[in-house]
């Protein structure tokens, strides 16, 4: 499990690097709709990660789920804090929003490992694989930035 994990893991952070490089090449009037796509492939990955507190808190016996609403509950907040940040009034705030809600993530990950069925390599891959994502949202943030210094 661990080996494709880790490849399949490492592959879907292409998109994160490529359109994080991509804003630096894009030709201004093609900066959109790259801030776009990224925006959305990093909502999906935060409804993804809100996808794994349902898996792990179903898959466990009832008795050992210690908090059902905060893991259930979390699974729902990714989701619709991504949805949220897409219809941002700026790319930058919703850019940013997904880079918060991306490390926040992984946080929770810490916080909650004791309570998931998780193997001992899930975290540290969650860790490069959080960093390779808040590395292309940085990128295209950095962009977006010194496009517009005011914000």
């Amino acid at each position: 499990m661990k080996a494709p994990a880790y490849a399949l893991g490492l592959a879907g952070l292409i998109p994160f690097i490529a359109l994080g490089l991509a804003v630096w090449i894009a030709p201004e009037t093609s900066l959109t709709a790259v801030v776009v796509i990224q925006a959305q492939y990093a909502a999906a990955i935060l409804a993804f990660l809100g996808a794994l507190y349902w898996g792990a808190a179903l898959v466990l016996p009832e008795a050992q789920v210690q908090r059902p609403w905060l893991l259930l509950g979390w699974g729902v907040v990714l989701p619709l804090w991504a949805w949220r940040m897409t219809w941002a009034s700026n790319w930058v705030y919703g850019m940013t929003g997904l880079f918060i809600g991306l490390a926040i993530a992984y946080a929770a990950d810490v916080m909650l490992r004791k309570q998931l069925p998780w193997p001992s390599w899930f975290l540290p891959l969650r860790l490069w694989l959080t960093l390779g994502a808040l590395l292309g949202l940085g990128l295209t943030l950095v962009r977006l930035y010194t496009l517009n210094p005011a914000g």
